[in-house]
């Protein structure tokens, strides 16, 4: 027979267990609220001449990259999505088109305005993410469960296909303090109009250094503020990624066409 004092201890324990299993139980549901309430941005803006139509349309198996971001994104429960980008073909996504003008261009080598000007202002905090860029699923619920109390640079160091590329690629940034995010930016047009960029004009990557107060023409990560994504996902540079990527997926599909 048990005496009153182990009773006592083990109604204690169960009380703790009990108050233990409710607090998880509210922590999860602030999470599960801090991601569905979350804004996303996919960033779809910008005209290149080595493209037909805009990066995010590209087709990959079966899909444009944007029908996909938005796929993966509702797949995990997140429904505020948004495109950035000044064409009207984007009306037909089914998620609003925040009109931005982006005046971008990157034609006959000549660059034109700010790439960074892509990022659609807005006070709240918000993901953007890359319009031209293949998301693996784990990539995404990485991104989505990631809670950081700063900004955050989304990307890789070493680009997947080192034999096509020896640089590391870009894919978003979640934007915490969207004050100190804008005022990098305008920073970094700066230096643009400075002359003081090796590349001639700003991208993620000189953001992204100066946000963290280091060399812009440094493209390294310097470890802090920066969220790595070591897996098939990738950025499109040029047009022959498309058909080498798809042709990628239908040999794991076991196609040979």
């Amino acid at each position: 027979m048990k005496n009153s004092g182990s009773i006592i201890a083990s109604e204690i324990i169960n009380e703790w267990r009990k108050e233990s299993y409710f607090k998880e139980l509210y922590k999860r549901k602030k999470e599960r609220e801090r991601v569905i309430n979350m804004n996303y941005i996919i960033m779809c803006g910008g005209k290149y001449d080595t493209f037909k139509k805009p990066k995010s349309l590209s087709i990959i198996n079966g899909e444009t990259l944007l029908e996909r971001t938005i796929r993966l994104l509702r797949k995990n429960g997140i429904e505020n999505i948004a495109i950035s980008a000044t064409d009207k073909i984007f009306d037909n996504y089914g998620v609003p088109r925040l009109e931005h003008n982006n005046t971008f261009k990157f034609e006959n080598g000549k660059v034109e305005g700010y790439w960074i000007d892509a990022y659609y202002p807005t006070e709240k905090p918000v993901i953007y993410l890359h319009g031209d860029v293949y998301y693996s699923e784990s990539a995404i619920k990485k991104i989505i469960e990631l809670n950081p109390k700063v900004n955050t640079f989304i990307g890789n160091e070493i680009a997947r296909n080192p034999e096509h590329k020896n640089w590391g690629e870009p894919f978003g940034w979640i934007i915490v303090d969207q004050n100190k995010f804008r005022k990098a930016i305008e920073e970094t047009k700066k230096l643009q109009d400075e002359g003081k960029l090796e590349r001639g004009y700003a991208l993620s990557w000189e953001l992204y250094r100066v946000m963290n107060g280091t060399d812009p023409n440094y493209m390294l990560i310097d470890d802090n503020n920066y969220l790595s994504i070591d897996d098939e996902t990738i950025d499109i540079d040029f047009p022959w990624q498309i058909e080498e990527l798809n042709n990628k997926i239908r040999s794991l599909n076991g196609d040979k066409k």
